[in-house]
Parts: C-alpha cells; structure tokens; sequence
C-alpha cells in the first residue's frame, strides 16, 4: 500500500479552501471598491450636472427668449440668491461662438470661462484658475444667435446634490451587487471544480486497474480529508485480491490434484477389452480432463499477465508451434504456417503470445468444418512500428452484433454444445492489451472469420524502421 513520503505535509481541502476563499474574498473586495466608486462618482456627476441645469432654468429660459440683454434684468430671488458670491455657489459666463466672453455673473472670475485651446469645455470639475468648481457648458438658441452659458458650481461650499446621491445611486448599486454575486457563483464553481480534481484522478486510477495501470490508487497527492476513503479502496482491494489469490491457488491445486487420478484411470481404460462400456467411459474421462484443463485456464486467466522488457522473434515463434498445432487437427482439418521470411521481433512475453497463438488455433479448428484449413499469417506495418498475427478459418464467422461480445467470458459464437468455460478469446484479449496492443476479428474473404492480434515491434526494430533510408 503506498506511503506518505516522511517530512511531507498533506495538503487539506478546508486549509486550502479557506485559503482561496480568503484571496478570492480580498480580490473580490478591491475590485467592487474600486468599481462602486467608480460607479458612484459617474452618478453623483451626472446628477450634479442635472441639478447644474436645473439650478440655472431661468437664466437658460432668458437666453432663448430675450438674449444677452435680458441678463440686465433681475432675477428671480432665489435664482439671483444662487448666482450671488456672497450667499450662493453659483456661476455663469456667457461665451459667443468664437469662445468669447460676453457676461458672467458675480465672482465667477477667474473660474470661468472654461476653456481648452479656445474652446469650451463640455463638462469639468475644476476652473480655469484651477479651483474646485463643477460645471456643464449649454448650448443656447438666442435671437442674436448661437452662443454658450457656461454654469458651475463651487464645490467648497457645496450642498445641493448630497441628499439625492442614494436614490440616484440605488439602481447602479444594486446592478453592481447583483453582477458580484454572479461571479462569486462562478468561482465557488469553479474552486468545487479544481478541489474534486484529486477525486477524479482517483477516479481514473481506479478505472485503469486491471488495464495496464497502477494497481492501488495513489495515496502521496491526496488531501487529507480524501486520504481515509483511498486508504479503505486500496484495504478492500488488497482483500480482493487475497481472496482471489486464495481461490485461484484452490483451482490450480484442485485441478492438479485430479491430473494424476484420471492419466491413471485412462491408462485403466486402455487395458480394458474394447466396446460400447470402454468407449462410454472413455469419453467421460475426457470430458472431465477437458474440464481440468478448464479449471487451470480458469486460474492462469485471473493472475496477471506477464509482459517484461524482453524481445522476441514472433516469427520463429510462429514457426515452432505450426507442427504442434497442426497435431491438433482432426477430420481433415489442417494448420497452414506464413509463408513470411526472416525474423519479426516483437516486445513481451514469448510465452504469454504463445498461449494467444494456441487459443486461437484451438478456437479456429474447434469451429471450422471437417476438410477445410486454419491458415496463420504475419505482417509488418513499418509507419505504426506494429507486427500483426492473424488466424483465419473457415468457419460460421462472427456476426457484426456480437463482435462486441467476443472477447468476454464464456463466449461460444451461438454454439450451446460446447463444453467448457469459454475463457479462451477472453484471455487473447486480456495478453493482447497488456502487451500494448488490441485484438480484432473481421470477415474472412470466402467465408469464416480472421482474428488480428496487433503488438509492438521490439524498440531497435521500430527505431530502425522509423530512420530515413
């Protein structure tokens, strides 16, 4: 079971949580002060602007109908009170449209007029001489013409606005808020996404068991609220594996145990005078060796598969089995060797490819008719750095719907009368993947089916094919 590497602190979700949340909270705070300020001070403007205008109604009023001259005459007493020095905040200047100054009101010298290369400005917040003065430029239809009025505000006795920034402020604030709580939503989102990412490697460890992976998850990178869950996987799968282990090594001893009884029991049998009882028997002593034979398949299929470093000539291989297998053939059936030369070195185990040769010509001449022929060919496909042993017959085939279902335990292509336990493909399949290679089974031209096993070339075969010539 893997280890905490001593002196090494395990990371915690909560530490790490409250740790995120803390920055992301700080972040969150600096970004919306400076956004609410920003947002703010835009509203307290554009209200102050609103209220600038308001504030000089009549003057603007006066303008359109009467012009310049009618700035002679008094004013209202409170808007006369407002453009006062001594007891308002108000001023105006009157511009022409070359930027000219025609009239202002008390005191609103030096502040205004503002101007920028001549021009007047649209809106500003400080005065020509560079005092705290707010102020709007409008445009007035007079009868003399177009000319600017210029109304400000001196922000150092300023009074006018303050009560109405809240309920000006309102709408924005609350948009902000709202706009807040949405990315606060997004990164606690997030942060669940990036705190369950050791669960999910978990989960992909736990998925590659058994499939050329790791065989315990990994303890080392896991939180420590995780780290009791792992811990129990890894306790339960060290259990499955004892039973397993158990059970196999009662198969194996089982069926080895009942090896020697039954070659006696034969050897019996052959003493025996021939007829209907010797032959009866006979085939009963044979259908329960098969079943032995089945028994130890059963248990060599669960152990794990040997792969190695090692190379080896698949080839030779190939050539060393043809005669023993042919051996095998009965009722006419024949094996057919490739007609390949020279060596074909894959990575593996020698023995382990060919258990899945002699599963597959077994298979073959179990399902091919009397008379026809189980033919082996190789191949080379130099661009994949890949070796490809095929087995074809002649048999039924394999139908497209179940070639799904092929290489699963106690598989039999339809036929219910077979003895046995069927783990044959099952266990080509299972050497095929652990060597880093697949199995596959297509139609055979002429009928019957062909089963490809794909491996890898031995590693100074494929990087001799793969430099340039």
């Amino acid at each position: 079971m893997p280890a905490v590497a001593p002196g090494r602190q395990s990371p915690s979700l909560i530490r790490q949580l409250a740790l995120i949340h803390a920055g992301i909270g700080l972040v969150a705070l600096f970004i919306g002060a400076f956004v609410l300020h920003q947002t703010l001070s835009r509203v307290v403007w554009l209200q102050h602007q609103r209220a600038i205008l308001a504030a000089g109604a009549e003057v603007i009023q006066r303008l359109g109908r009467e012009g310049p001259p009618g700035l002679a005459r008094p004013f209202s007493p409170e808007t006369a009170r407002r453009f006062d020095s001594a007891t308002g905040s108000m001023r105006y200047a009157l511009l022409a449209s070359d930027g000219r100054l025609i009239a202002t009101s008390s005191g609103a010298e030096p502040g205004l007029p503002r101007l920028k290369e001549g021009t007047p400005l649209a809106s500003f917040q400080t005065g020509q001489d560079g005092s705290l003065l707010w102020g709007v430029t409008q445009d007035v239809q007079t009868p003399q013409g177009r000319l600017w009025l210029q109304i400000a505000q001196d922000m150092s006795r300023s009074y006018v606005v303050l009560d109405e920034v809240p309920i000006a402020a309102l709408g924005p604030t609350i948009l902000v808020l709202a706009v807040g709580a949405l990315l606060l939503f997004g990164a606690n989102a997030g942060l669940l996404l990036l705190m369950l990412r050791p669960l999910r490697r978990a989960a992909q460890q736990a998925g590659a068991i058994g499939q050329g992976g790791a065989a315990r998850l990994e303890l080392d990178s896991m939180p420590v609220e995780v780290r009791p869950l792992i811990t129990a996987v890894n306790g339960g799968l060290d259990r499955l594996d004892d039973a397993l282990a158990w059970q196999r090594g009662f198969s194996e001893e089982v069926a080895h145990e009942l090896r020697t009884p039954l070659a006696i029991i034969q050897a019996e049998l052959d003493l025996l005078d021939p007829g209907p009882a010797r032959d009866r028997l006979r085939r009963d002593v044979e259908e329960l060796s098969r079943l032995v034979g089945d028994l130890l398949e059963a248990a060599e299929a669960a152990s794990d598969v040997p792969v190695g470093n090692d190379s080896f000539d698949l080839a030779a291989l190939v050539a060393e089995a043809v005669p023993r297998l042919a051996s095998l053939a009965r009722e006419g059936r024949s094996v057919i060797g490739p007609g390949r030369d020279g060596p074909l070195p894959v990575r593996g185990d020698r023995d382990s490819i060919g258990r899945v040769l002699r599963n597959l010509v077994e298979n073959a001449l179990a399902i091919s008719p009397p008379g026809t022929a189980v033919e082996i060919g190789l191949d080379e496909r130099r661009p994949a750095a890949e070796a490809v042993l095929a087995v074809s017959d002649r048999g039924p085939g394999v139908p497209i719907a179940e070639r799904s279902l092929v290489f699963r335990r106690r598989w039999r292509a339809g036929d219910t009368h077979r003895r046995g336990l069927g783990l044959g493909l099952s266990i080509v399949e299972r050497i095929a993947r652990a060597h880093g290679g697949r199995v596959q089974v297509g139609d055979n031209p002429g009928g019957g089916a062909v089963f490809t096993v794909t491996l890898p070339l031995a590693p100074e075969t494929a990087a001799a094919n793969a430099a340039p010539e």
